[in-house]
């Protein structure tokens, strides 16, 4: 079902029950995200149904969204064709578009359809949205309390260099925790190992661009860590490598990490200031 009446949109946007309206919001957010992930976020929402119950009423909204044109799904699933229905990769569609447009007040605007991304970037996506169903997880369990997780382009920041020229500073997720009395903001780099060290140190010699501005601090008056995770030792080694190759004052500013270890250093009390210091830590 890709259009639909303008009449027909209104009826959906109120009709959509919880958990649909929680599915769509959720792609909304992260952009692709798998059929395990949105299980894993959406289950919450059956508080009282068994665990069978709960997979076969997730099915059902996910399909039945699709069906309407809400939700779209890529032709690569996770684990290959075998992997069935829990291998799909779920995306905003046309109607979806529509409808969220609608809900953030900016109107009936039109959907588009969007061509099939390539392998390399589903798998980065999906990286980021299984950080995000981790801090969801640990909110639920009481470590932490998610207050803000902007996934891009939500999280980017344009701002000017000292040339008067505009930059766009384009982090993977921009994200805020509360633990205990402490509250720490990340900027999130997720690197699978496929880009080259001289756009690492790009990416690295940009945000101490951003940090000189002084556009983060002047309005929420701290800067957040850059948090750099990855997949392997091998590859955190030559992030950490990339990063004492810049000046030894902005050392602090960086965290280098395998993803497995996200959570941990993501909730960690530092801070850094206006001057770029840190309470504490600093390359994982």
């Amino acid at each position: 079902m890709s259009r639909v009446s303008t009449a027909r949109l209104l009826r959906l946007a109120g009709d959509l029950g919880g958990p649909e309206r929680a599915a769509v919001e959720v792609v909304a957010k992260l952009r692709l995200a798998s059929h395990a992930q949105l299980a894993s976020l959406l289950g919450p929402l059956h508080p009282h149904a068994s665990a069978a119950s709960t997979a076969r009423a997730i099915r059902r909204t996910l399909a039945h969204l699709t069906g309407l044109g809400v939700l779209g799904r890529l032709n690569r699933r996770v684990g290959g064709v075998r992997a069935g229905s829990a291998g799909y990769v779920y995306y905003l569609g046309p109607v979806g578009q529509r409808l969220v447009a609608y809900w953030d007040g900016r109107g009936l605007v039109r959907g588009r359809f969007r061509p099939e991304p390539g392998g390399r970037y589903v798998r980065h996506r999906l990286a980021v949205s299984e950080l995000y169903v981790r801090l969801r997880a640990a909110d639920r369990s009481g470590e932490l309390d998610l207050l803000t997780f902007d996934a891009e382009p939500d999280c980017w920041r344009r701002f000017l260099d000292g040339f008067g020229g505009s930059v766009l500073l384009k982090p993977d997720a921009f994200v805020r925790v509360g633990v205990g009395a402490y509250e720490e903001r990340c900027f999130v780099e997720v690197d699978l190992g496929t880009e080259s060290r001289s756009v690492l140190a790009s990416k690295a010699r940009t945000y101490l661009h951003y940090f000189n501005s002084g556009s983060e601090q002047a309005e929420h008056e701290i800067f957040p860590r850059v948090v750099l995770l990855t997949n392997t030792e091998a590859r955190r080694a030559a992030l950490v490598d990339v990063v004492t190759r810049l000046p030894a004052e902005h050392w602090a500013l960086f965290t280098v990490a395998t993803l497995d270890r996200a959570l941990e250093v993501m909730t960690g009390p530092v801070t850094v200031a206006h001057d770029g210091s840190h309470d504490s830590g600093d390359l994982v």
